[in-house]
């Protein structure tokens, strides 16, 4: 029988996700009526609890993944490198122009990011997307920027675990895998905490975003889990602050904020830097302290790829890092005319790529929401050739394409419930540099994305977790003295 991490040898516990699986494909099949019952009960809970995007609801399957204690373990080391890896792209960048220009972000945004008040982390809060294979998980890119998803998947899994078919089949013993809404508030408490701009013992928090963001439900479920706690919170758009020079406050209606959990993405924010200016002099003089900084975005452009899976980069990082990198991440360069390194070998990029549309993805530099990002071996010869050259033209990358995963997806037609293969990809949230669980997205687009037509499925876990957590683990040794401008 295959197992969720693809490997042949059996043990207790991945026949045990196996059997409850199984178990539960069965009781749907023999009754397709409380299958459709359980759906629809899924639907209706989920709605009670705001589970919506952009004002529609979204599609969440019984199609549960779940995920075995080792593979727990080793999502645990992985998502713990790669958060170092990219807090120290972060200050190479800050500190090189050579580094700058390899991560290929715009004008705009290295003068903010170079403007950014310093912090210990400069990723609070990440999800890194991968596929899971027979020899591990393998990263396909990063979103530090703003990641969204934890709230409603953490909602999507405890709410799926109370339908009585998973209930059946033994599900409500797992753990539900993503972050909950209560830990997200935990770790922004933390990094306000140990900051040398914080003022006050009970801040006031904006979440800050601009009107009509498709997430401001999950924002608006944050806001209410501050003010649960005692705490004023409210979700504001940046164009609404103002900045008094005299005391250094950030303002809105007349109530000071002291902590901003950042939710507009870095590329908004400087594309409407004027409109935004009050903000953007108070991220930098003010005394509050933003989650997640504005440089988080220096390691989210896919340029750090290739920073990462180079060996011109090597000397950079540390033997047993550069091990790791290799074993984690998908070879990855930016689309140039050029001789580069390929598995040892030295190669000219263009035509080498344009002659093997097999083994590659090409992908925009700074886009996300699966946008523009062409699959070789799912694309004909022509199409590839006329998309590899829009990719040229736009700053694109290409990076070693990694077999997409499939998952049975159970589908009531009439009297039959019948499994569907759809693709599946994971996404692993870090909070402060540990990992937090994860969120599972299928779709039958091979490019797997929810604003593409995919949705989402429950993450359980049989096991594996740190007793400590991702806020303690990450918690810093001594007391920090930067943070604070003179």
């Amino acid at each position: 029988m295959a197992t969720n991490d693809g490997s042949s040898r059996p043990t207790r516990k991945i026949n045990q996700a196996a059997g409850m699986r199984e178990d539960f494909m069965k009781a749907l099949k023999r009754s397709p009526v409380r299958a459709r019952d359980s759906d629809a009960a899924l639907t209706s809970s989920l709605r009670e609890r705001g589970f919506r995007m952009d004002g529609k609801n979204l599609r969440a399957l019984q199609a549960p993944y779940l995920i075995s204690p080792n593979e727990v373990r080793e999502l645990t080391r992985s998502v713990r490198m790669i958060s170092s890896l990219l807090e120290q792209v972060v200050q190479l960048a800050l500190s090189s122009v050579t580094f700058m220009e390899q991560v290929g972000v715009s004008p705009n945004l290295e003068e903010l990011a170079l403007n950014d008040a310093p912090s210990r982390l400069a990723i609070e809060f990440a999800r890194y997307d991968f596929i899971p294979t027979p020899g591990g998980p393998r990263f396909l890119e990063f979103n530090v920027d703003s990641p969204a998803g934890s709230t409603f998947s953490n909602i999507l899994d405890t709410e799926f675990q109370k339908l009585e078919l998973a209930r059946d089949a033994g599900m409500h013993s797992c753990f539900p895998s993503a972050p909950d809404v209560e830990l997200y508030c935990d770790a922004l408490m933390a990094a306000y905490k140990e900051h040398a701009r914080a003022t006050v013992e009970k801040p006031n928090i904006a979440v800050v975003d601009f009107d009509g963001t498709p997430t401001l439900p999950e924002q608006q479920l944050i806001v209410e889990c501050l003010e649960k706690r005692g705490l004023k919170a409210k979700v504001i758009d940046p164009r609404e602050f103002e900045f008094n020079t005299e005391d250094k406050g950030l303002y809105h209606d007349g109530d000071r904020y002291h902590l901003i959990c950042r939710r507009a993405l870095v590329p908004e924010l400087a594309r409407r830097r004027v409109l935004i200016a009050p903000f953007l002099r108070a991220l930098r003089y003010a005394d509050v302290v933003t989650v997640n900084p504005l440089r988080s975005r220096l390691a989210g452009n896919k340029g750090v790829l290739e920073i990462l899976t180079s060996s011109a980069f090597d000397r950079f990082f540390t033997p047993a890092e550069n091990q790791e990198k290799t074993r984690l991440l998908p070879w990855t360069r930016k689309l140039v005319e050029r001789k580069t390194d390929y598995l040892g070998r030295e190669v000219d990029l263009l035509p080498f790529v344009a002659s093997r549309p097999d083994k590659f993805v090409l992908k925009p530099g700074g886009g996300y929401g699966g946008e523009d990002v062409i699959l070789g071996p799912h694309c004909d010869k022509a199409e590839w050739l006329k998309r590899l050259d829009e990719a040229v033209n736009q700053q694109g990358v290409v990076q070693e394409y990694v077999t997409v995963r499939e998952h049975n997806v159970p589908l009531v037609e009439g009297t039959d419930v019948l499994e569907e293969k759809k693709y599946l990809t994971l996404g692993a949230f870090a909070i402060r540099g540990e990992y937090a669980g994860c969120i599972g997205r299928v779709s039958s687009d091979p490019v797997v994305n929810v604003r593409r037509g995919g949705g989402i499925v429950p993450v359980l876990e049989l096991g594996g977790r740190s007793k400590t957590g991702p806020i303690e683990a990450a918690r810093p040794r001594r007391r920090r003295t930067t943070g604070r401008r003179p």
